[in-house]
C-alpha cells in the first residue's frame, strides 16, 4: 500500500468519525456539545440560543451523514481507486473537496457564520494533503 493510499484511508476514517459525531449530536443529551460547536462556527457575529431549534437535530443528522459519506468516498478512493490510478483518485478527491468547501463556506458566510470557513479549512487540508499528486508520482516512479 502506498503512502497516498494510506493517507486517503486515514483521512476518510477521520471524516467518517467526525460525521458520526455530528449525527450523534442530534440526540438531546449531546445538545450541549452541538451548542459549543455552533458557538464556535458563528463566532464572532451571533449568539446561539441555548436550546437548539426543532429542525437542528435533523440538520445535524444530515450534516453528519454527508460528512460520513464524504469520508467513505475518501476511504474508498484510497482503497479501490488509488491502487489502479493514483491520478484518478487524486482528481476525484480534489473535485469533491473543493466543491464541498466552496459551497459550505460561501453558505456559512451568507448566514453569518464566517468562522466556519476556518473550521472547513481543516477538512479541506486533510483531504488535499492525503492525495497530493507529489505523493502519487513519487510512488509511481519507485
Amino acid at each position: 500500500m502506498t503512502q497516498q493510499q494510506s493517507a486517503m484511508r486515514i483521512s476518510g476514517g477521520v471524516l467518517v468519525a467526525t460525521g458520526a459525531l455530528f449525527a450523534l449530536a442530534a440526540f438531546q443529551f449531546l445538545h450541549p456539545v452541538a451548542h459549543i460547536l455552533l458557538q464556535i462556527a458563528y463566532w464572532p457575529m451571533h449568539a446561539v440560543p441555548a436550546e437548539l431549534m426543532v429542525p437542528s437535530p435533523l440538520l445535524l443528522v444530515i450534516t453528519g451523514g454527508l460528512t460520513v459519506g464524504l469520508g467513505g468516498m475518501q476511504w474508498a478512493l484510497g482503497t479501490y481507486v488509488a491502487p489502479v490510478s493514483a491520478a484518478a483518485a487524486t482528481k476525484t478527491a480534489q473535485i469533491a473537496a473543493w466543491s464541498w468547501f466552496c459551497a459550505d463556506s460561501l453558505g456559512s458566510i451568507l448566514v453569518g457564520a464566517p468562522f466556519n470557513v476556518v473550521l472547513n479549512l481543516s477538512f479541506l487540508v486533510l483531504i488535499l494533503l492525503s492525495c497530493r499528486p507529489g505523493t502519487a508520482s513519487k510512488h509511481a516512479t519507485s
